[in-house]
This record gives C-alpha cells, structure tokens and sequence, in this order.
C-alpha cells in the first residue's frame, strides 16, 4: 500500500537530507503558500553548486513541472526504508516542486576575484577588493573566459561573479560557513 508524504513532512527529509549531504551549510527550506502550497524553496549562501543540491532535492518531488506540455508529469512512487526500518515503503512525495536559490557572500566574491586573477584571459581585472566588495567605475569586458567557461554579456561584477562561482562548489574552495 503506498503511503503519502505531505509535503510539510518532506521539507523535513529535504533539510535532513542536506544536512546530511553538505555538514555545515546552512539551507532554509520553506514551503509555499497559497495555489503552490505544494512547493518548496531551498535557499542557501555559497556551499555547493545547485546542481549538487538539485541532485538532493530532486529525489523528493511527487511531481515536476514539464514547460512543453504546461503540466505535470508524475514522478511515481519510491521504496524508501526510513530510519531504523529494516523494509522499505512504497512512498508519494505530494511535493510538486523544489525550487533552489544559492545567493553569495562577500567571501564567494573574493573566490571569484581569486578566479579571474589567476585564470581569467584578463588577469589584471579587478573587480572586487580583498574584503569582497564590488569596486566602482570598473570598465567591465564585453566577454570573459574564466575558469573553463566563457561568459558574455556582463553586466556587473556581480553578475560575472555569479557566471563564475555557478560552476564552483564553494565548500570544497574553502570558503567559511556561518
């Protein structure tokens, strides 16, 4: 017989799941209100890449959202043996979405600093200073290539930041969490 996950209880295997995952980030998962009470929203600060984390994540949807049809297509049931449980359960998330937000400190900024400096195509770009602050009246570049990616259209050196550090796992970089 399957058993159904509200979606209150799987944001509670959502933050047990990461804390599992990633010690010592701090993730907020909050639910949704009102027609997407059956959402939820990851944010966090620096830590892993959002793919990482959407790994995470991904396995606790009931439902995900498919653009080509403007629907939903079920994710069906899973065979979880929860703590202490030597059989598995047949489980429905009723989740249908978690949504992923990773924002940057002033010490993923230095990173991204740290990147350009010394991988970038243009190395005496500076964009932000050692404390982590973005630096005004800066000529910012049409395009960058920087830590084995390319990246047009800028915009601010916050924007080239966030290009950058997109594709780095700030925990493995050494950045401190809080």
């Amino acid at each position: 017989m399957t058993e159904y996950i509200s979606t209150k209880d799987t944001a509670k295997l959502v933050r047990q799941a990461l804390k599992n995952a990633f010690p010592g980030i701090k993730f907020s998962v909050r639910m949704s209100t009102g027609t997407a009470s059956a959402w939820m929203n990851v944010t966090y600060s620096d830590g892993p890449t959002e793919i990482e984390v959407r790994k995470i994540t991904a396995r606790y949807e009931g439902r995900t959202f498919n653009g080509m049809t403007d629907g939903y297509d079920d994710a069906g049931t899973a065979l979880v043996a929860f703590d202490g449980e030597a059989m598995p359960r047949e489980v429905r998330y009723t989740c249908d979405g978690i949504n992923t937000h990773r924002s940057y400190t002033a010490a993923g900024y230095v990173v991204a600093q740290h990147l350009i400096s010394t991988d970038s195509d243009r190395k005496a770009l500076v964009l932000f200073t050692p404390e982590g602050e973005a630096m005004s009246g800066v000529t910012l570049p049409t395009d960058i290539y920087v830590a084995g990616h390319f990246i047009d259209y800028v915009y601010s050196a916050e924007g080239v930041a966030q290009r950058i550090l997109h594709h780095v796992n700030l925990s493995a970089a050494g950045v401190p969490t809080k």
